[in-house]
C-alpha cells in the first residue's frame, strides 16, 4: 500500500522547485541580442523586458535614424506615424480576456528627420481597475 503523506511530500519538492525555478527567471537581464529580442509568437516576446536595461544603457539609440532602430529592433508593434513621429515596441503585455492588465511598452520618438530624440519606456497596471470592472459587473448580474 503507498503512503499519501510520500505522494504528498514529492508533490510539495516539485512546486516548490518549479516555483525556485519561475523566481529565478524572473527579471533575468541579460544583453541586448538581436535574435532573441524577436523570439516570441508575435504577441508576446518573452526576451524583451531582460534586454531592455542593456539596450537603453548601451545601444545609444538617440541621434540615430529610423532605418537604424529598424535593422536593430525590427518593425514596431505599432507607431504614431502620421501624428506623432513614434515608434512602439511592446516588452510586456498580460491580458485577461479582452482586457490588457499589464502592459510596458517602449516608445522612440522620432523628429521630422527620422532621428531618434528621444526613448521612453510605459508601464500601465489595470489590475484594480479591472478589479473594481468585474465586480462591478458580478453584483449587476446578482441582482
Amino acid at each position: 500500500m503507498h503512503n499519501p503523506l510520500n505522494k504528498n511530500a514529492v508533490k510539495i519538492v516539485w512546486l516548490m522547485a518549479f516555483v525556485a525555478f519561475a523566481l529565478a527567471s524572473c527579471g533575468k537581464k541579460q544583453k541586448f541580442d538581436r535574435k532573441l529580442w524577436d523570439d516570441g509568437d508575435g504577441i508576446t516576446f518573452p526576451e524583451r523586458d531582460g534586454m531592455l536595461e542593456d539596450l537603453i544603457k548601451n545601444r545609444k539609440l538617440k541621434g540615430k535614424n529610423f532605418k537604424y532602430v529598424v535593422n536593430l529592433l525590427r518593425y514596431p508593434q505599432r507607431t504614431g506615424f502620421p501624428d506623432s513621429m513614434t515608434m512602439d515596441y511592446e516588452i510586456i503585455r498580460k491580458m485577461d480576456r479582452l482586457d490588457t492588465v499589464y502592459a510596458k511598452t517602449l516608445v522612440i520618438y522620432l523628429n521630422k528627420d527620422s532621428v531618434v530624440t528621444d526613448m521612453k519606456v510605459f508601464e500601465k497596471n489595470n489590475k484594480e481597475k479591472l478589479l473594481k470592472k468585474y465586480k462591478e459587473q458580478n453584483k449587476d448580474k446578482k441582482k
